[in-house]
């Protein structure tokens, strides 16, 4: 027969008898562009228009003698009526093109293989069924059928009808996780079962679980969301008598989330071998799981269909801290329900009240009963009065639902034969008794086999519609996926090369690197000088002997003696004693001058910060401690008193020898005042290591950016850290040894420095053992300047009016003890001036110099890359750190998942799935993507991120 004569033939079929318009034809995911131009008095515009390949393609629906669907439009939905006969079709003109939501699309599915989908139902239903059991579903939304419903709704029977399988019905088996089940024919029977994870179940420590757990953003609580989906090969069977015991350890095995599924495999597995199933079934980590157990059977007679059988909602568990499981259930519903493109099947039991359904009004608060086949079961339960709400229903009155409604009857105890019997002599020869007559007129919605061939028909015409924009969201998945592969590049093919060049690059900018550090070091080491000057000893230089005290007797003979005592007349108020006065005066006695009156050296002038103060008298200053030494400006306060020096120099005395100062005074005071140079010497030490680490450490980031996600950037880093530290803490050592060796004694040879610093803290501390003395006898005193300001003519004035002072104060009872304090301080600022140039010298002329010389061997050495076995190493070092490697595996396993999709969609468009031998996309390995990742892998990291 003629292509054209073929054509005409269909035409005249289709015009013959009018189509209805589908109200889920408005639905996104079954919506499809129609010419005007065809749907004029539903003619086509020439028989030449279905005489070309690339013309109109017409979708109708089948009738029931050739699918077993029903011609009749269903009770429960509106029934356009026309005049006319109306032909559906999709044109490939260009408006019409433009107009499509698939107007993008590459390629287009609507083909010439394709005139008459009713042909091809088994087809697009076994790609769908693939394509959902890959998982794609998350990304591509898929056509799925859900069945829902209360428990005890009767919702396992009418499972098994749909599966034409005899699946368990035991109580627990088929209701704690989703099942997909997916069947199709096929010459020889075969029952293939997966596990599907996305979850993973992480319970409190404390083990309860309450009601407030369960959220929107945790709906299935203590299970959360894994970063990507892993499947899991579970058990292949040929025997049907297998399937329960199979089916319910894979349940066991979901519900085991933290244990290897390997060990629940029916005769392999170590627990399902040595325990029994209803004992393993009592012992579950979990009693609900969102995880899936997915089914692919094929056999003999089979329908081609795809769907959900979801757990049963129910409101009182048995156990009250099972209260939480009521949400997670429903949120399990909801969640599937809520799937734009799921077509629902919501069970409903004829032995109770419709309005008693909780999944039929969670459907309805979700706004998806348009998308929704109400299913009627257990029909032989109903009672022989109350007839009228399921007739309301059936008409469309009430419980509205955009598909329609259907009628079951699976009474227990009776095999699929005879349920199929059993059906056929209720509703078509109406040989039941107790079955209505007044339900006679919706004969063609009763009975499984009429619900499956609507099903499988709705299903394939749905993802017949949406194939091309689901092609075009596939091939963009594996674009976005390649794209993402490509950030992350395999072992190079000469990783010595790849590590040699790095470390080369990271020796030459380093060496530059230190070589600058060492020219622009920074103000450290000025820093570090001015804290040890700053910290250096400061004396009390106030003692309780210098306020006068006049002692009053009543013998005239000491008259004289008291007068003579008395400085001068403005010292007469002294002799009135106020508490104030008797507290400082105490305070003197113990030599306390923490209150204020009576204070150490007084501080001169502040310089700038930074500014230098130690090489010459004159630009000795006290200067502002400069971080991240300014913790130590506290160091050397109150080291001594004067009156202390007196008594530590008569301590010291050698008997028989009075006048002489022992060295030992010297040595002590010394020792003494230098011990706190340990803290800045530290500081000093780590600050330049912590400025060097850090420029090496970018050094390193851009001499191996595009290395970073090797392991050798983490051990390169490390090792150049070990090097620091070791240098370090080489460096620290020969600092103590300075440090020791200023402390061992008191040493020098540059006698002119020190004869200069001592006489500078000669004067200083003269001048202010002076304004003390003069303070102490209530006499209004002057500023004390600064010396090393001071010119020759005020240090002239300055030297004059302390000699004439002097006729009134006398002489200096702690003169001896100035010169000591003199002596030490003069002796301390040189000391503090050649230990500041000597750790800045071992620190920046031998330590920067020996890591800029060691480090490019040093990392070699410690990389192991002068060994025996430096190959290995190379690659070893090449390798990625494990985030990076477990985010590509996991990109390879998503690429294969879509390329696999993909060839599932091409096989079906290029016609060559048909036929029970067709090749099977789940075994399939693309040559030209060769993966990893086998189905026992679980792939735990994000996709497309880290």
């Amino acid at each position: 027969m003629s292509r054209s004569s073929q054509a005409r033939r269909r035409e005249s079929r289709l015009v013959a008898r009018p189509i209805k318009p589908d109200p889920e034809w408005s639905h996104p995911a079954a919506r499809v562009d129609m010419d005007s131009e065809t749907l004029q008095n539903g003619q086509n515009d020439s028989d030449e228009d279905m005489n070309d390949e690339t013309s109109t393609q017409a979708f109708h629906r089948p009738s029931t003698g050739r699918l077993g669907r029903s011609d009749a439009p269903p009770p429960s939905e509106p029934v356009t009526e026309t005049t006319e006969p109306v032909l559906q079709q999709i044109r490939s003109v260009s408006h019409a093109v433009l107009n499509s939501p698939t107007a993008n699309v590459e390629e287009s599915f609507f083909h010439d293989s394709f005139q008459d989908i009713g042909k091809k139902l088994k087809e697009c239903n076994d790609t769908l069924g693939e394509l959902q059991q890959l998982g794609v579903s998350h990304d591509v939304q898929l056509p799925e059928l859900v069945l829902v419903g209360d428990q005890s709704a009767g919702k396992s029977s009418l499972m098994s009808g749909l599966a034409n399988l005899d699946l368990p019905r035991s109580e627990g088996t088929c209701t704690r996780c989703p099942l997909h089940i997916r069947v199709s024919r096929n010459s020889d029977w075969s029952c293939r079962v997966w596990l599907r994870k996305e979850y993973s179940y992480q319970p409190p420590d404390h083990g309860g679980i309450n009601e407030t757990d369960v959220t929107d953003a945790d709906p299935f609580f203590p299970w959360i969301k894994m970063p990507s989906t892993s499947i899991l090969e579970f058990k292949t069977m040929h025997d049907k008598n297998d399937i329960e015991d199979v089916l319910r350890w894979a349940q066991i095995a979901i519900l085991n989330d933290g244990k290897p599924h390997g060990l629940f495999i029916p005769g392999s597995g170590g627990v399902a071998v040595n325990m029994s199933i209803d004992k393993a079934a009592e012992e579950t980590t979990a009693k609900f799981s969102p995880n899936v157990v997915a089914l692919e059977i094929k056999g003999p007679d089979l329908p081609d269909l795809s769907f959900y059988d979801m757990p049963g909602i129910f409101q009182n568990p048995a156990d009250a801290r099972d209260d939480y499981l009521v949400n997670v259930v429903r949120n399990l519903s909801r969640a599937y329900i809520t799937h734009p493109s799921a077509i629902i099947l919501c069970s409903m039991p004829m032995n109770t009240d419709a309005e008693n359904s909780s999944t039929f009004g969670l459907i309805r608060r979700l706004g998806a009963t348009s998308r929704t086949i109400g299913v009627l079961t257990k029909a032989d339960l109903l009672s022989d009065t109350g007839h009228s709400q399921w007739l309301e229903i059936m008409k469309g009155q009430t419980h509205h639902t955009g598909l329609g409604y259907f009628i079951t009857s699976r009474p227990q105890g009776k095999n699929l034969e005879d349920l199929k019997k059993w059906e056929e002599r209720v509703f078509q020869d109406q040989s039941f008794d107790r079955w209505p007559e007044t339900f006679k007129e919706f004969s063609d919605r009763c009975g499984v086999e009429k619900l499956k061939a609507f099903l499988s028909e709705r299903l394939g015409e749905d993802f017949a519609k949406s194939l091309p924009n689901i092609k075009s969201k596939v091939k963009k998945h594996l674009r976005e996926i390649e794209s993402k592969l490509a950030k992350l590049p395999e072992l190079p093919q000469n990783v010595e090369l790849e590590v040699q060049t790095a470390l080369l690059t990271f020796g030459d900018s380093a060496r530059a690197k230190m070589d600058e550090f060492i020219r622009h070091f920074g103000p450290l080491p000025f820093n570090f000088r001015n804290c040890l000057l700053e910290i250096k000893p400061k004396f009390i230089l106030k003692d309780r002997s210098d306020i006068p005290v006049l002692e009053i007797s009543d013998d005239e003979s000491d008259s004289a003696s008291v007068a003579q005592q008395t400085p001068s007349k403005r010292s007469a108020p002294t002799q009135m004693v106020t508490p104030a006065k008797r507290r400082a005066d105490a305070a003197m006695m113990n030599g306390s001058f923490s209150n204020g009156s009576v204070k150490p050296e007084e501080t001169a002038p502040q310089p700038q910060p930074g500014a230098p103060t130690g090489g010459h008298p004159a630009l000795a200053r006290r200067a502002v401690i400069a971080e991240p030494f300014n913790k130590f400006d506290k160091v050397g306060r109150g080291f001594r008193t004067i009156r202390r020096v007196r008594e530590e120099i008569q301590e010291k005395t050698k008997a028989g020898m009075p006048g002489l100062i022992s060295d030992e005074v010297y040595d002590d005071l010394v020792r003494e005042a230098i011990k706190p140079w340990q803290g800045p010497t530290r500081l000093f030490l780590e600050e330049t290591m912590k400025d060097l680490r850090s420029k090496l450490d970018k050094t390193l980031s851009q001499a191996l950016d595009s290395l970073k996600e090797r392991t050798i950037f983490n051990q390169a880093k490390a090792a150049v850290h070990s090097c620091l530290a070791e240098n370090s803490a080489k460096t620290k050592h020969e600092l103590l040894q300075l440090y020791a060796d200023e402390c061992e004694r008191l040493m020098t040879f540059n006698e002119d420095a020190f004869r200069q610093y001592r006489e500078y803290e000669q004067i200083s501390l003269t001048r202010f053992r002076h304004k003390m003395r003069m303070e102490a006898q209530v006499e209004r005193t002057r500023p004390l300047l600064e010396w090393a300001e001071m010119t020759e003519e005020n240090r002239l004035l300055d030297h004059k009016r302390r000699e004439k002072e002097l006729l009134k104060l006398g002489p200096d009872q702690f003169a001896r003890e100035i010169e000591v304090v003199a002596y030490v301080r003069g002796y301390y600022r040189l000391a503090a001036l050649r230990f500041a140039d000597a750790v800045s010298q071992r620190i920046l002329c031998r330590m920067i110099p020996e890591i800029r010389r060691k480090l490019p061997s040093y990392l070699e050495d410690k990389l192991g890359l002068r060994g025996p076995c430096s190959q290995s190493v190379y690659e070893r070092l090449m390798e990625e750190n494990e985030q990076t490697a477990n985010n590509r595996e996991m990109l390879k396993s998503e690429r294969e998942k879509f390329g696999k999709a993909l060839a599932s969609i091409e096989l079906l468009e290029s016609g060559a799935r048909g036929g029970d031998n067709a090749v099977d996309v789940m075994d399939v390995e693309e040559s030209t993507q060769p993966m990893s990742v086998s189905h026992d892998v679980n792939t735990d990291a994000h996709e497309g991120e880290a």
